[in-house]
């Protein structure tokens, strides 16, 4: 793709992040409202909302035209929004702000430009119209209320899990985050929420009685069993008020069996006659999350994984002490909008052996130096490289277990180096 066109795009980044929907709904007024032209289903939460997402989309394009739209990506701008099996095409792209280059000028005299976010999120809406897509899939960027996603009326809202992240925009407790993840519901939609915490239960189930939206707490409700994981992914039984269905799932991590539930009681309480059970497992089998507990080499082992808070790093603990992986080498990454003391304290759970590293985002990166400086001494003597592919090959050298963490940007600069998939479907 020609750099003008998504360099305008990522110019837009000047505005930085604006967690208002004023300009989005502008925009999409502009463009004729293009988010009414095919039904949705929304996915917040802290961790967990990318995966569901990618459930959710899979199963529907079992019966379905369906989309995807995710962030960030890992390699191409293009993995953001997918449409059936094929992401947005450099054409595509370069004809959407070709397209709306004046509307975004004209915004920006008015009021202020689109962000990169809102530019890309209208991009997405008016790439599935176009499509004339049936259903597509959307995760919430950044929060849920003010996030630029919260223009759709979707069949069902969805919240994974919340915990402490971006407290500087929403909010310091769990109950203000809360809050702001449960801002996406919706009039009479109903609401699946995976998490299971008091405050986080009592918040989303009292906004949900103030819309009329019926409440549906997925570990109430549902039921694991028979559950058996490795390395290449995990089985067992998920029960529900209406069906028993046999999962088998190739995505890593013991907080997938919550994520599938969220997503089948999403299909089960909306519209969705068409979708049969068989059509449920066959989706979840079909899906992929990428750079998600990814395991994208076998010798020596590499897990890539996306992980860049504190919930996520011990969901990581976890499943890697669940699969009885003790000791790998860790090759860290952060950006400067983290918790990493406390990302950190959590890593060093996993493994005393890391390589510090940048990810590929030079300006929000925390050099390698400053992220050591940061750990305060819990690694003792920390492997300290610049160049991210560089650490990468010192960490296969010296070890038989690597997992890469910290950031998807570290995550997907070293799928590229691998020329790893990064679909989140299943290769036909």
């Amino acid at each position: 793709m020609p750099d003008s066109e998504l360099d305008y795009l990522y110019r837009l980044y000047r505005e930085g992040i604006k967690l208002n929907l004023t300009i989005t709904s502008e925009f999409s007024r502009l463009l004729g409202e293009p988010e009414k032209q095919f039904k949705s289903y929304h996915v917040a939460g802290t961790n967990g909302k990318g995966s569901t997402s990618a459930f959710l989309y899979n199963i529907l394009k079992q019966k379905h035209s369906a989309g995807l739209y995710t962030s960030p990506h890992l390699v191409r701008f293009n993995e953001r929004i997918i449409a059936n099996r094929d992401p947005i095409s450099d054409e595509e792209i370069i004809q959407f702000v070709n397209e709306n280059r004046e509307i975004i000028e004209k915004l920006s005299e008015e009021n202020r430009n689109p962000t990169f976010f809102e530019a890309t999120t209208i991009m997405a809406f008016s790439h599935f119209a176009r499509k004339k897509l049936e259903y597509a899939s959307i995760e919430v960027g950044l929060g849920g209320r003010l996030d630029s996603t919260n223009i759709i009326i979707p069949e069902a809202s969805l919240i994974t899990q919340v915990g402490y992240e971006h407290a500087d925009k929403l909010g310091c407790s769990l109950t203000s985050i809360a809050g702001e993840k449960a801002g996406i519901i919706k009039q009479g939609v109903p609401v699946i929420l995976g998490d299971s915490k008091t405050e986080v239960v009592n918040k989303v189930r009292s906004i949900a009685e103030s819309r009329d939206s019926e409440f549906i707490h997925a570990p109430s409700v549902s039921a694991i069993s028979d559950l058996k994981s490795d390395i290449t992914g995990s089985k067992f039984t998920l029960g529900t008020p209406k069906r028993e269905y046999k999962i088998k799932v190739n995505l890593l991590g013991g907080f997938q069996p919550s994520n599938i539930a969220c997503s089948v009681l999403a299909i089960e309480n909306s519209d969705v006659k068409s979708i049969t059970k068989t059509d449920i497992e066959k989706g979840i089998r079909n899906t992929r999350w990428p750079g998600r507990m990814d395991i994208i080499r076998k010798d020596p082992v590499v897990m890539v994984d996306g992980a860049h808070n504190p919930p996520a790093a011990n969901a990581l603990r976890i499943s890697l002490n669940e699969l009885g992986i003790r000791e790998p080498t860790l090759l860290l990454g952060m950006l400067t909008d983290k918790d990493a003391f406390s990302f950190l304290r959590i890593m060093r759970q996993i493994s005393g052996k890391v390589i510090f590293t940048t990810p590929d985002e030079p300006s929000r990166a925390i050099t390698p130096q400053r992220l050591n400086s940061i750990s305060a001494g819990i690694f003792k003597d920390p492997l300290i490289i610049d160049d991210p592919i560089e650490a990468y090959e010192k960490a296969l050298a010296i070890s038989d277990f690597v997992v890469v963490a910290g950031s998807l940007y570290l995550a997907g600069a070293v799928m590229e180096h691998e020329k790893a998939p990064v679909m989140p479907y299943a290769e036909l």
